[in-house]
């Protein structure tokens, strides 16, 4: 079907090109394109709005509604994109680029694949555009993920748009990883990966050995070579880089928590970066992360590694941040700091000092726990880690200061309040007290009403405070001892540890419940067990010595942060919490379900005055939309000012003296008997905007055609502009234009040295409804005229106009309004117009800026 569309619609494109190029193309035709765009505007906007409510509610269906939701908005979308580059004369190329990797993102969750051939819109421009195989971070915006990866992504847009402050970095993009898969020829061995059998593992051995026995090529040494020299300037010869992953889907929609590698404490010498970016790449084909992958629903061979080139900090405490108490509703955050580097807590070999924090205005430390934190993990001189025992003197002091935990707790939710949604945080402070971000992604935690209150039924244990996915889990307990023996873990099995570790992911899908005698709640394990909605808590102290091999138990961690294990399978409790979380059975499907819309409809692309709304600001489909239908009601103003000479033109017949000419496209003015001269009676006007506009400059007291006297310096400021507004060859006849269809008005007016604008679409459908007005110009001075803007600026955000100005210039937009609401707007403009014609001439301080103001919003009209 995709080739169908774009194959028919090439050739309706080619066609109006060439007319365009020729002339024969009138205002006409171009608005008649327009309505196409505004056409498959809705359409694709009440598709998003159905996939919404299905996907975001209560339903149950299978793959196959997303497939066709999918496609249709697909199809309607990628029609509306020809229409727009026609009507805009190809002036935004990178919008094809910007679909076609969103599209790619949706396609790898709804079809395991990403699109392939004229289907994917991107295309050969898209592969051109990535070849970069280093970015600095300046570079990156969030919406890269697909060219940086999405640990690279979530911290440059950190970096550049959050007072915060995070290490020099750069990234190697996903580029990169194709150009050094093709160079070694491990891209045909990724390709002929097949299922989950022994064969395939044999063959993801083979491939890591292909990646790290392999060659960097010279072009991509030479980028990585550029940006450590560049990197070099800011920290010196003798510097070190942690070198981490950042997969295409990773920190965003799945969180591949500790699935990936990372090499700490790298020297920034050539050879040591190449061997660490080797060991990234191999991790992508690790035994865990290849089950990872396989439980979320993205297969391997669709997904490209970037890695993180992240100066490193000499930590003297370090940690993770839950900017929101997972499962939680009471305000409040999760601080876990060590001394030393962080991934003993990632890793959750740590017993680290723990911090609840209330948020508010006035964040206050609700309640702390001093780890033992036996032992840290430090730098090498020479690179690389050691873990080290820690000093007695600080080994259970806290290591962090109170002042350094709100501080902390402040920029967590900085950081959640710029990402709109809670988030996971690791950070670093340097012997200094300087605080670093070094990474943020989104927390993953499931609200669940779940208590712990059997009667009857014998308590094995009872743990408070340390819950990490609340639930209820029935099975076999497998107390775990050596990494070989999972094997031997049975589905439904709960899994009792002395560590926690991200290695059970190879049989957390499996696993009824998780227990670890040590831990964290914001380890890498901790994450995947929220994602996987495996009932789960940490630090249950000795758990492995009373919970006994093979005996059958019930686990209940519950609302209040408390986790209880009863003797025996308790059936009813069971099932009563399956009810609870009305769980889905597959967590692949689900996953697809749930993380689609994350491509579709959220809309980040708001106000059109910000220099981010661009193509390449667009994040979502329906931030594609957006974009096409700002610049469409644009474009559309430019065109109406186009090649107007010629049309049937008519002057309107009004009792003010304002001279407008109307250009009729289509049921703008009906036909009846014209008045004498060719001209068109008010009552003639057909077009509701127009209309509209008209009532208000023609209300009574609204238009005042006595001269204002203007003092010595204004008179001769006049006269020093007419050059400006003099008539060209053509006469003053088109100076008032009205371009107008039935629902459509695009008028220019000129009065004396004043010009107004107004574009207008006003329907009976709401959202297709804009209208944008533009003043300039006057006869007194720039301060003068600066006030008559000032004054306009208020009356219009008065009606809810965003507006925005610069010296005797203003712009305002406003839209999706219903019909009614359009209309009277319009009547407001009208007069609008018609009162400020000479306004500037009283202006004469800035207390009068408000006076006039408000006498012309309660209806005065007098100067």
């Amino acid at each position: 079907m995709g080739d169908l569309i774009v194959n028919v619609l090439a050739k309706g494109k080619g066609l109006l090109r060439r007319a365009l190029g020729s002339g024969q193309v009138t205002f006409k035709v171009m608005f008649s394109r327009f309505r196409q765009v505004l056409e498959n505007h809705n359409r694709a906007i009440e598709i998003i709005a159905d996939m919404g409510d299905k996907l975001g509610g209560d339903y149950l269906f299978d793959i196959a509604y997303i497939r066709s939701a999918y496609e249709g908005l697909y199809a309607t979308l990628g029609s509306s994109i020809e229409s727009f580059n026609v009507l805009t004369r190809d002036r935004y190329p990178q919008l094809k680029n910007v679909f076609g990797r969103i599209d790619r993102d949706i396609r790898l969750l709804v079809y395991d694949r990403a699109a392939e051939g004229p289907q994917a819109f991107g295309g050969e421009d898209q592969a051109i555009a990535s070849l970069e195989f280093v970015l600095p971070y300046s570079s990156i915006t969030l919406g890269m993920s697909h060219v940086a990866g999405g640990k690279n992504a979530n911290l440059a847009e950190l970096k550049n748009n959050v007072e915060i402050v995070t290490p020099e970095a750069f990234a190697i993009t996903a580029s990169a990883y194709d150009i050094y898969m093709r160079h070694n020829k491990i891209s045909e061995m990724i390709s002929a990966l097949g299922g989950n059998d022994g064969p395939y593992k044999a063959a993801l051995n083979e491939i890591r050995g292909a990646i790290l026995s392999g060659a960097v090529p010279p072009d991509l040494a030479r980028a990585i070579e550029g940006a450590m020299a560049s990197l070099k300037t800011k920290c010196g010869d003798k510097c070190f880089i942690a070198v981490r992953s950042s997969a295409q889907a990773e920190d965003g929609a799945s969180s591949f928590a500790g699935q990936f590698e990372t090499v700490l404490n790298v020297p920034l010498e050539s050879m040591r970066v190449q061997e660490a970016y080797k060991q990234v790449l191999a991790g992508l084909f690790s035994d865990s992360a290849s089950v990872y992958l396989k439980e979320v629903g993205i297969d391997i061979r669709n997904i490209k590694m970037a890695a993180a080139c992240v100066l490193m900090v000499d930590a003297k405490v370090s940690g993770v941040i839950y900017s929101t108490n997972p499962g939680r509703d009471d305000g409040t955050l999760i601080i876990n700091a060590t001394w030393g580097l962080g991934a003993a807590i990632v890793e959750g070999r740590a017993d680290s000092d723990f911090y609840i924090v209330r948020k508010g205005p006035a964040p206050a430390i609700f309640s702390k726990r001093t780890g033992k934190k036996d032992s840290m993990i430090v730098n090498s001189d020479e690179g690389g880690v050691a873990t080290v025992k820690t000093p007695v003197s600080i080994a259970e002091i806290n290591s962090l200061t109170d002042e350094q935990v709100l501080e902390l707790a402040r920029q967590a939710v900085l950081i959640e309040n710029y990402f709109r949604h809670p988030q996971d945080i690791e950070w670093a402070i340097d012997e200094g007290g300087r605080i670093f971000i070094l990474q943020a992604r989104p927390l993953r935690s499931e609200a669940l009403k779940i208590e712990s209150q059997v009667s009857g039924a014998r308590v094995l244990m009872k743990v408070r405070g340390n819950v990490v996915q609340r639930g209820v889990g029935a099975g076999r307990v497998f107390v775990f001892k050596h990494p070989d023996g999972l094997d031997e873990f049975s589905r439904g099995d709960i899994l009792v540890a002395r560590n926690d570790s991200s290695e059970f992911i190879r049989i957390m899908p499996y696993a009824s419940a998780i227990i670890t005698d040590t831990g964290s709640i914001t380890s890498h394990m901790a994450s995947l067990c929220r994602e996987f909605r495996v009932p789960a808590f940490v630090n249950a102290g000795n758990a492995t010595q009373v919970l006994e091999h093979g005996s059958e138990i019930t686990v209940v961690a519950d609302d209040e942060d408390q986790a209880t294990v009863y003797d025996g399978i308790l059936r009813d409790v069971v099932e009563q919490a399956r009810r609870s979380l009305a769980a889905m059975e597959d967590v692949y499907e689900y996953r697809k379900k749930r993380y689609v819309l994350r491509y579709i409809s959220p809309l980040n692309l708001v106000d059109p005055l910000l220099e981010k709304f661009s193509p390449e600001g667009c994040k979502t489909m329906h931030d594609i939309l957006r974009f096409i239908h700002e610049k469409s009601v644009m474009e559309l103003i430019d065109n109406a000012m186009r090649g107007l000479k010629g049309q049937a033109a008519k002057k309107l017949d009004l009792p003010i003296p304002a001279g407008i000419i109307v250009v009729d496209i289509g049921g703008g003015v009906l036909n009846s008997v014209e008045p004498p001269g060719g001209r068109v009676a008010l009552g003639q006007v057909a077009s509701i905007p127009l209309r509209a506009v008209l009532q208000g400059m023609t209300y009574p007291g609204a238009w005042d055609s006595a001269p204002v006297s203007l003092k010595v310096n204004d008179f001769m400021t006049s006269m020093m502009r007419m050059p400006d507004i003099a008539s060209g060859s053509e006469g003053d006849a088109w100076r008032n234009v009205a371009v107008v269809s039935r629902e459509y008005l695009n008028l220019s007016l000129r009065f004396g040295y004043h010009f107004n604008m107004i574009d207008c679409y006003c329907s009976e459908t709401a959202r297709n409804n804009h209208v944008y007005f533009r003043f300039t110009g006057g006869a007194t001075d720039m301060v003068k005229r600066s006030r008559r803007i000032e004054l306009i600026s208020i009356v219009l955000k008065n009606y809810g106009f965003n507006t925005k100005s610069k010296g005797d210039l203003i712009i305002g937009r406003l839209a999706n309004m219903k019909k009614e609401d359009m209309e009277k707007i319009l009547d407001s403009l009208g007069r609008l117009i018609a009162y400020t014609r000479q306004l500037d001439a009283v202006l004469h301080d800035d207390g009068k800026v408000l006076l006039y103001a408000n006498n012309f919003l309660a209806g005065d009209y007098k100067l």
